[in-house]
C-alpha cells in the first residue's frame, strides 16, 4: 500500500513547518542531535562552525546555545584541564569567555590557555601624519604650530619637502573585525554574546548594556581604527587581548598632549615598570632626560618646547606611509608585452599604446589586471630615507603567551629584513638566517622563523635582556661597552620605551638550528605569509603554498659542532619561548631591520601593509579562509591560482610564454643575482638561467620600477659617471 503524502503545515506559534505523522519532527530531532554532538566532540575549526551557523536558522540557533555553554563553563572554571568540548579552542567561544569575565567586573583576564588573537594590525588603522623635512628654527610666538598633527595631505598643502608617515598604528579590536574574515556572520557573533551573556546574569541581560557595544562590532559611522578617541584610552578588549595600539620606539604617549593631561588627573595609574627607581617623577621631566637638554631641568618644558621637541622626533623616528604596488607578481605582466599582441590593439590613427610595464606617472593610462589592488602600508625607513625606524608595542595586556603562535603578514622584503619579532626577546619571522654562502653574500635569504630556547621551562636569559637607555653619566662616548647599564630609565607610559639611538646588548647570541625554521622563498616581491611557531611542527606557507623546509649547508666535519646546530635538531625548540609584545619593522634587538637607510637605490627597503597574530596553533581550514581573506584584499594571487592563470594566458597565444613554479623562479632571480654580482676570480656556477631573468637585474635593466610601489624608477644612461641603477659598462 502506498504511503500518503505528508501534509505541512505551519505553526502559528512557532512558525515552523510540522507534519501530521510526526516523523519529520523525529528526523528532525534526529539531525540536531547529531549536529550538537559534532559540535561539541568534532568542530575543531572556526571556518567549520561559521559554515554550519549559516546553513540555516535552526542550526544557527543550535551552534549558538553550544558556544554559550561552553564559553560560560570556562568563564567559572579557568582551570579546566581537560578539553571536554573541541569548541573550547574556537576564537569565538573564547571571547564570549572575556566578555562573561569582563561583565562580572573589573578582574584580569590572565588566561592565556586556547586560542585567542593578539594582536591585528590592518591598513585602514595606519594613522597619517605629514612631516615637514624643512628646518624652522623659528620657536617663538606659533603656538604650538611645530606639533606633528594627524592631517590630510592633500594637493594643495603637498610639497616635494614634505612626507606622509605613520605616527601610531591602530589594531582591531571588535570581534567581528577578527571573525568576519573566517566567515562568520555578524547576526551569529551577536547571537552567541547575547546568549552567553543571557546565561550568566539572566534573560534581561544583554551585551551591549554590560560592556561598551564597541567591542562587539565597528560602529556604521566611522571604522574602529580611525575612531577619535585618545591614544590612551584605544585599548585592548576581549576580542583583541594581546595589543591595539603600535607606535615608532622612542615615539610614545609621553609626547602628546592628552596624554599629559591624564597623568596629572586623580585617576591616573602608573605602568607597572613606572615604580622603578630610574623612571623619572612626571613626564616632563623623563622628557628633559630623554631628550638630553639639562638646560630644561629647572625651567621646565613649555608646550611649544614640547611641540617642537616632537616635530624634531617625528622628523628621525616616524616611518614612510606608501601605498603597495598593483603589480605583485610582475612576470604575469608578460603576456601582452609583445610586439604581436600590441599590433592587435593598435588605435587607427597609428600612435602607439603604452606598454603595460610602463607606468607614466603623469596619468597616460595603462592596463590593470582585475585581481590587482593597492593598500596602504608601513616602510619602515625615517622621512628622509636617512636611518631605519620600526614600530612596538606595549607589553601584551594578556600577558606572555608560550607558543605554539600562528602569524600573518602580508610584506615586502627586497634583501634581508625581519618582518616582527619580540618585544624583549626573539621570536623572529622574515628572511634571515642564510643556508648557502651565495644567499649570505647578496642578503636574499629564505624565509625564516626563529625564537628563543626554553628546555626546562626556564627562557634563555640571554635573549631577553631589557634593552638599555641612554647611560648619562658614561665618561666616554666612544666606548660601546660603558654605553650599557644595569639599570634603565624607561619612559611613563605603557609603551614602556627606552632610547632608540641607544646601541643594543652585543652579548645576545645569533639563533641556532634548534630554534630556527627556514622555507625556501627568498626576497624580492610582495607575499603573503604565513608562519606556525611550533617546534618541529612548525611550518611556514607563501600565497597559500606550504614551504619546504632547509637547513644549512652541510657543516664539513659534524661531530665537530654542538648539537644545537646539528641537522637533525633544526626547529626542536621553534616557539618554546615566550611571546610578551611585539616588535614590527625589526627583531628585538634591532640588529635585522627591515629597512637600511642611506641607501641608494631600492636595496634593503621593506613595508608591511597587514600583520595578524593568533595565540594556539591555527587548524588548517582557518589558515587558508585567512589567507584568502588577505589575498584577496591586497590583489595577491594563490600559487595555484598563478599556475590557473598562467595555463589559461598561455592557451590564447600563439607564442607561449614558459614561467616555471613560483620557487623556480625565485632560485633563478637568486641566481642571477650571485652571478652578476659575483666577485674575482668568479667561482661560482650554475644551471642555466633564462635571459629575460638576467636582463631584470637591476644593474643592466631598461626599463625599472619600485618592486614595493610601482613607481617609476629613473635609470641613468650606460656609462654615466653617477648611476642609480643602470648599467656602467
Amino acid at each position: 500500500m502506498a504511503k500518503a503524502p505528508k501534509i505541512l503545515k505551519r505553526s502559528e506559534s512557532k512558525g515552523e513547518e510540522e507534519h501530521d505523522d510526526g516523523t519529520a519532527n523525529s528526523r528532525d530531532e534526529g539531525i540536531n542531535v547529531a549536529l550538537s554532538w559534532f559540535l561539541h566532540n568534532n568542530c575543531t575549526s572556526n571556518v567549520q562552525i561559521a559554515t554550519l551557523s549559516n546553513v540555516c536558522r535552526g542550526w544557527r540557533k543550535i551552534a549558538t546555545d553550544a558556544v554559550a555553554s561552553e564559553a560560560l563553563e570556562l568563564a567559572n572554571d579557568d582551570n579546566v584541564s581537560e578539553q571536554s568540548s573541541t569548541l573550547r579552542t574556537l576564537l569565538v567561544t573564547d571571547m564570549a569567555r572575556g566578555l562573561v569575565i569582563r561583565q562580572k567586573g573589573p578582574v584580569e583576564d590572565n588566561n592565556t590557555d586556547g586560542s585567542f588573537c593578539l594582536a591585528w594590525f590592518a591598513p585602514s588603522g595606519i594613522q597619517l601624519t605629514s612631516v615637514s623635512l624643512e628646518d624652522d628654527d623659528d620657536d617663538g610666538n606659533d603656538n604650538g604650530a611645530h606639533v606633528v598633527s594627524i592631517t590630510k595631505t592633500t594637493k594643495s598643502n603637498s610639497s616635494s619637502k614634505k612626507v606622509t608617515c605613520c605616527n601610531e598604528w591602530r589594531g582591531y579590536t571588535h570581534a567581528s573585525e577578527v571573525l568576519i574574515p573566517m566567515g562568520f556572520a555578524t547576526s551569529f557573533v551577536h547571537g552567541v554574546f547575547d546568549a552567553t551573556s543571557k546565561l550568566a546574569f539572566g534573560e534581561d541581560t544583554s551585551p551591549m548594556t554590560t560592556t561598551s557595544s564597541s567591542s562587539l562590532s565597528p560602529s556604521t559611522s566611522s571604522s574602529s581604527t580611525q575612531n577619535n578617541s585618545p591614544s590612551h584610552e584605544y585599548n585592548t578588549t576581549f576580542s583583541v587581548r594581546g595589543a591595539s595600539l603600535a607606535r615608532p620606539e622612542g615615539f610614545c604617549l609621553c609626547l602628546d598632549g592628552d596624554y599629559i593631561e591624564h597623568t596629572h588627573s586623580s585617576n591616573f595609574q602608573k605602568p607597572p615598570h613606572a615604580s622603578t627607581e630610574t623612571t623619572p617623577s612626571n613626564v616632563d621631566d623623563w622628557m628633559v632626560e630623554y631628550l638630553d637638554d639639562p638646560s630644561l631641568v629647572d625651567e621646565g618644558l613649555s608646550s611649544i618646547q614640547r611641540a617642537k621637541k616632537q616635530r624634531d622626533l617625528g622628523r628621525i623616528l616616524l616611518p614612510r606611509v606608501i601605498m603597495s604596488t598593483r603589480r605583485k607578481y610582475p612576470l604575469l605582466h608578460r603576456f601582452a608585452d609583445t610586439d604581436d599582441d600590441r599590433k592587435l590593439t593598435q588605435p587607427s590613427n597609428g600612435n602607439k599604446l603604452p606598454r603595460l610595464d610602463q607606468i607614466n606617472p603623469r596619468g597616460s593610462p595603462h592596463k590593470h589586471l582585475t585581481f590587482e589592488k593597492r593598500q596602504r602600508s608601513v616602510q619602515f625607513l625615517n622621512p628622509d630615507r636617512s636611518q631605519a625606524v620600526r614600530m612596538i608595542t606595549p607589553k601584551f595586556d594578556c600577558g606572555p603567551v608560550d607558543g605554539p603562535i600562528t602569524a600573518f603578514v602580508v610584506a615586502v622584503s627586497t634583501e634581508d629584513g625581519c618582518f616582527f619579532s619580540g618585544r624583549s626577546c626573539r621570536y623572529e619571522f622574515g628572511h634571515m638566517y642564510p643556508t648557502s654562502s651565495r644567499d649570505m653574500q647578496n642578503d636574499m635569504s629564505p624565509i625564516c622563523i626563529a625564537t628563543g630556547k626554553n628546555t626546562e621551562g626556564k627562557q634563555d636569559k640571554s635573549r631577553t635582556k631589557p634593552m638599555p637607555s641612554r647611560s648619562f653619566d658614561s665618561s666616554s662616548e666612544d666606548d660601546v661597552d660603558s654605553s650599557f647599564s644595569d639599570q634603565s630609565m624607561h619612559c611613563l607610559c605603557k609603551f614602556d620605551s627606552g632610547d632608540p639611538f641607544q646601541p643594543r646588548d652585543p652579548s645576545v647570541d645569533d639563533t641556532t638550528e634548534d630554534c630556527t625554521y627556514r622555507g625556501r622563498m627568498g626576497p624580492g616581491l610582495w607575499h603573503c605569509y604565513t608562519a606556525v611557531f611550533d617546534g618541529q611542527n612548525s611550518i611556514i606557507r607563501v600565497d597559500g603554498s606550504n614551504e619546504p623546509s632547509q637547513t644549512r649547508e652541510d657543516f664539513d666535519d659534524e661531530d665537530d659542532i654542538d648539537d644545537a646546530d646539528k641537522a637533525c635538531n633544526a626547529s626542536k625548540y621553534v616557539g618554546s619561548g615566550s611571546l610578551d609584545g611585539l616588535t614590527i619593522g625589526s627583531d628585538h634587538q634591532f640588529d635585522m631591520s627591515l629597512c637600511y637607510g642611506e641607501i641608494e637605490g631600492e636595496s634593503g627597503q621593506g613595508a608591511i601593509a597587514e600583520l595578524a597574530i593568533f595565540k594556539g596553533r591555527m587548524e588548517q581550514d582557518d589558515i587558508e579562509q585567512v589567507e584568502k581573506h588577505l589575498m584577496e584584499k591586497h590583489g595577491i594571487l594563490s600559487a595555484k591560482e598563478k599556475v590557473e592563470y598562467i595555463t589559461k594566458e598561455n592557451s590564447n597565444r600563439s607564442k607561449p610564454i614558459n614561467i616555471e613554479s613560483h620557487w623556480q623562479e625565485d632560485e633563478w632571480t637568486r641566481q642571477a643575482h650571485a652571478l652578476i654580482d659575483q666577485r674575482p676570480p668568479w667561482k661560482l656556477v650554475s644551471e642555466p638561467i633564462p635571459l629575460r631573468v638576467l636582463a631584470n637585474h637591476p644593474t643592466v635593466v631598461w626599463q625599472r620600477v619600485s618592486q614595493i610601489t610601482g613607481v617609476p624608477m629613473r635609470i641613468a644612461r650606460i656609462g654615466a659617471r653617477k648611476s642609480n641603477g643602470s648599467s656602467d659598462w
